[in-house]
């Protein structure tokens, strides 16, 4: 790769990258190409990536992936990013991470939004990942009431709730259990590995799977 120097200045896709940052807290490689550059080599997106990290705008890290010995290039946002996109007409400061969460559970975060890239331009202004569910609902992975904070929600175009659960291959069978009736009466999209779809059915799941 040629020698990286700064972003000059950010560009529409910056921006929207950034937002997408704020809301999702840590994307992939894979995921941001796929959305910014579809068809590009890896190599432009990487690059532009690496000016907005030298920028500040961001940071990246590489994390083991599911299968032994595969890795994932991800990026959260760091402090001049959030700056860009908070402020009086822009997103709660105090809502956006700059940190790419606990190192044991990035993967599961990067899997579950892969929801949001499916979801509508509103749809994506509702998404909140379970580290804000859980602050806005007092903390813990339980809510007041027992009830479950999931991976993450939106409200859909219709104004329902939508649950959003990731299981990367690590639940076990009491695990689903649990959460398919923490999450009784909600619209559930679980997001997992094509020959995990069939295990979560087996233990309660049920709503839309997509699967990886």
């Amino acid at each position: 790769m040629a020698k990286i120097t700064r972003a000059k200045q950010l560009t529409d896709r910056d921006r929207g990258i950034l937002l997408d940052l704020a809301r999702c807290r840590v994307l992939s490689l894979e995921q941001i190409k796929k959305e910014y550059w579809p068809k590009a080599k890896e190599r432009t997106c990487l690059e532009r990536l690496a000016r907005l990290e030298k920028s500040g705008y961001l940071k990246s890290l590489d994390i083991s992936a599911e299968k032994p010995g595969t890795h994932m290039k991800v990026f959260c946002l760091d402090n001049k990013g959030r700056r860009e996109v908070c402020g009086p007409d822009g997103l709660d400061k105090d809502n956006v991470f700059i940190t790419h969460g606990k190192q044991n559970e990035i993967l599961h975060q990067v899997r579950t939004n892969q929801v949001y890239f499916r979801l509508s331009k509103t749809e994506k202004e509702t998404y909140k990942i379970g580290d804000l569910l859980e602050k806005e609902r007092g903390g813990g992975r339980r809510a007041a009431g027992g009830a479950e904070v999931p991976d993450a929600a939106y409200t859909s175009d219709e104004g329902e709730e939508i649950y959003v659960e990731a299981d990367t291959g690590q639940y076990t069978g009491k695990q689903v259990k649990s959460k398919v009736s923490s999450f009784l009466g909600k619209k559930v999209v679980w997001v997992c590995p094509q020959n995990r779809e069939n295990f979560l059915r087996k233990h309660g799941a049920t709503g839309e799977f997509l699967t990886y």
